[in-house]
């Protein structure tokens, strides 16, 4: 059961009180998406993982944190007036996130508020946004991880760079058995054009 309720929030960069709603609790029922995106009900919670001031437009998930960005730089040109044109606000909160970790320095985690703009891209039948942000999000990911290089391949695959993710991914052997067919499973897709979204139950029932 998915229960989310108001709460109180004080900006930490300019100090403006409002109300956002929070997530308290969730559930997860079927299998994940095999760029991690969970499946039902906490798939639908997205726009309570993010919190945006209405004065000042920081952005976190975390208010109680200090950031490590300034009131100038939410006030620039880059922030402003970021490079895409979303169909949908939430897309636009989470690339406001990305370059506020940018700018802080924050460079391991910058990766998942790309993955997350992209799965409200998809929310929105934003296609074109969905596509570009997975792009920006493959240059952000270490591949030191295997499991992060998984996520890698899906957003090749998704971004329709299917000739990158047969050449890349053809001969590379993971630790774990259900990895590498993971990596089977997205190489057949890719070798046939498809840039769709499927779940870990769906290479089950079509490897």
């Amino acid at each position: 059961m998915t229960q989310i309720n108001p709460y109180p929030f004080k900006c930490p960069v300019c100090s403006k009180e409002f109300e956002d709603y929070v997530l308290l609790s969730t559930n997860q029922c079927g299998s994940s998406d095999l760029d991690t995106r969970p499946p039902e009900m906490m798939r639908s919670t997205m726009n309570a993982w993010i919190h945006e001031c209405p004065k000042c437009g920081y952005v976190a998930r975390d208010f109680d944190e200090s950031p490590e960005i300034t009131l100038e730089f939410l006030k620039s040109d880059t922030y402003q007036n970021i490079d895409f044109e979303f169909e949908k606000g939430l897309a636009e909160k989470f690339y406001k996130e990305y370059l506020i970790l940018k700018q802080s320095g924050n460079t391991e985690d910058l990766y998942y508020p790309l993955l997350n703009c992209s799965w409200a891209c998809d929310d929105a039948g934003d296609d074109k946004n969905a596509c570009e942000i997975r792009k920006l999000c493959i240059d952000e990911i270490s591949e030191d991880n295997e499991t992060m290089s998984l996520i890698r391949l899906d957003l090749l695959r998704r971004s329709s760079q299917f000739n990158r993710a047969v050449e890349e991914y053809s001969h590379r052997t993971f630790s774990d058995e259900f990895l590498n067919e993971i990596c089977t499973f997205q190489i057949m897709l890719a070798k046939s054009g498809d840039d769709g979204c499927y779940t870990v139950e769906d290479m089950q029932k079509m490897g």
